[in-house]
């Protein structure tokens, strides 16, 4: 979501006593003592359905076609049944498997239930951390473990307090937190858990930390991360991303991974070509049923911005031509990562964008700054992906042997671009001024009673027209309601215009929707003609 940054100070800046709480002298010092403990579940993180559920393992999924898997932070017990799950084993030799935990967050288990740390200021979001690397995250997470098993052992009853959310609502402004105390019987953090699985069910796990905060893009670093553990690997290396819920941060890992799967996939066909085990054509075959077989389609593929077609997108492209490619590409692998129809997940990282900006044009005005950032975050992300993309294409097939932070030096503009260019935005949207005017005759005709349905049906109208790029549903129809209500307000004369504003000052805790001031304005029209 949109969370403050937490300070992080240097280790070395403070006392011997300071340092106590951080394992490592050297690794960043992050004052966590005071912080809550919440737990990662909540009613509602389940959002995929079907066969391959794994209690315990919120929306575990496998990609089609590719040892890559996504889940959210699952319960100890459940470990070992995503590893039942995946392969291990082929013709006889055991597998690979990288396990990628792309939060930046510190997470424990208590009770074999996964929990992090929340700002008591903030409990709603989790926690961020400037350029966080890997290394000070783990002594991060060990040192909060520490602090937690000190309260346990400090309690009588061995007993800690937990948060939790009432339930899940995507703006953290409108979720409520719970508190209660917990009889604790253990305490293990997240590593020691999966550490403890390489040492004694699968010695070919690997653990990698890709730090990523909530809902926003990737450091350029975090992206080279993920390339340099995968880009000596064969195609076959079991890949398995986690995050809280299974959704944002977890898909993005899973699409990064296909992008280089699907690179090391075609290097391996080109060359069994070239050595002559199979023909080109077979190989070409291959090539377009495993990366470019059409998918679903549904009634909003040809709306512009779920197209991902932004004002800073298509600066993008009309600027660096060569980019076209890899939006076609990392389009492709966002959908098959995404919901049903056309893919496994919960989350389309390019659709997510005017998804929610949908959400924003109807949200209460207090509630639509988390929204607004959210979008900023999401519509930077997408760039982010697409020059990926497009450095994928052009570094895979010879081995990546340009980092993506020396190729995105390369292209020092394209940070100006997203950073100048993703909030060229239309975030409140108005009737034509034009046709305002004829509004304004009606309501300001002497007769303009008799033509109030006229009136009405003239709004609601020029509503319809200004949100039908909107898909039909709930959403628009209240972004109409909406902007009808304003619309009427703003073409009010001003005896009438000053008594409804009041009678909304008066009554502030009350909703006025455009049947409501429709009502208000027959009744101060009458006011008006008795005077």
């Amino acid at each position: 979501m949109t969370e403050d940054e937490v300070p992080v100070e240097n280790s070395s800046e403070n006392s011997p006593e300071d340092d106590e709480e951080c394992p490592d002298s050297d690794s960043p010092y992050f004052d966590l003592p005071n912080y809550l403990l919440k737990i990662d579940h909540f009613s509602q993180i389940q959002v995929l359905t079907g066969s391959d559920i794994i209690e315990g393992a919120p929306n575990f999924r496998g990609l089609r076609g590719f040892p890559i898997f996504g889940t959210g932070q699952p319960t100890e017990e459940a470990f070992l049944k995503i590893l039942e799950k995946i392969p291990k084993v082929e013709d006889g030799k055991i597998l690979k498997v990288k396990w990628y935990n792309m939060r930046q967050e510190p997470v424990l288990y208590i009770n074999g239930l996964p929990y992090a740390p929340r700002d008591p200021k903030n409990p709603h979001a989790n926690i961020e951390i400037e350029d966080a690397e890997p290394e000070m995250l783990d002594n991060l997470q060990r040192a909060f473990t520490t602090i937690i098993q000190s309260r346990v052992d400090e309690d009588p009853n061995n007993q800690v307090k937990v948060h939790k959310d009432s339930s899940f609502i995507e703006n953290p402004m409108e979720r409520q937190d719970m508190e209660e105390s917990v009889k604790v019987n253990s305490v293990v953090n997240f590593e020691e858990i999966l550490e403890n699985l390489k040492a004694t069910t699968l010695p070919g796990l690997e653990v990698i930390r890709i730090p990523v905060a909530e809902e926003r893009a990737p450091m350029e670093k975090s992206f080279d991360l993920m390339v340099n553990t995968l880009k000596g690997e064969t195609a076959s290396t079991t890949c398995v991303f986690s995050c809280q819920m299974g959704r944002g941060r977890t898909t993005l890992g899973m699409v990064i991974a296909s992008l280089i799967k699907e690179v090391q996939l075609t290097a391996e066909l080109n060359k069994m070509a070239v050595l002559g085990l199979v023909s080109e054509e077979t190989v070409a075959d291959l090539i377009k049923t495993k990366f470019e077989t059409p998918l679903p389609t549904t009634q909003d593929d040809d709306d512009p911005f779920i197209k991902g077609e932004f004002e800073v997108i298509k600066e993008l492209l009309e600027k660096h031509p060569e980019m076209k490619e890899g939006k076609k590409k990392i389009d492709y692998v966002i959908n098959i990562n995404g919901p049903s129809p056309k893919g496994i997940g919960i989350q389309n990282l390019r659709e997510c964008i005017i998804e929610t900006k949908w959400k924003y044009d109807v949200a209460a005005e207090e509630k639509q700054g988390v929204l607004r950032q959210m979008i900023l975050n999401f519509l930077e992300r997408y760039f982010y992906l697409i020059c990926f993309s497009t450095y994928t294409l052009e570094q895979g097939p010879g081995g990546f042997l340009e980092t993506f932070v020396s190729w995105m030096d390369k292209r020092k503009t394209l940070r100006e671009m997203i950073e100048n260019g993703k909030d060229k935005l239309e975030w409140y949207r108005q009737v034509d001024p034009a046709k305002l005017n004829t509004l304004k005759e009606l309501i300001n005709s002497p007769d303009y009673k008799d033509n109030m349905g006229k009136l009405i049906k003239t709004v609601y109208d020029f509503a319809f027209q200004t949100y039908a790029d909107l898909p039909r549903g709930p959403i628009k129809n209240n972004s109409m309601r909406k902007l009808a209500a304003k619309t009427l307000l703003e073409i009010l004369p001003p005896d009438i215009a000053q008594n409804v504003n009041k009678k909304m000052e008066e009554q502030q805790n009350t909703s006025f929707d455009f049947v409501t001031l429709i009502g208000l304005v027959s009744y101060y029209g009458e006011d008006a003609e008795h005077q």
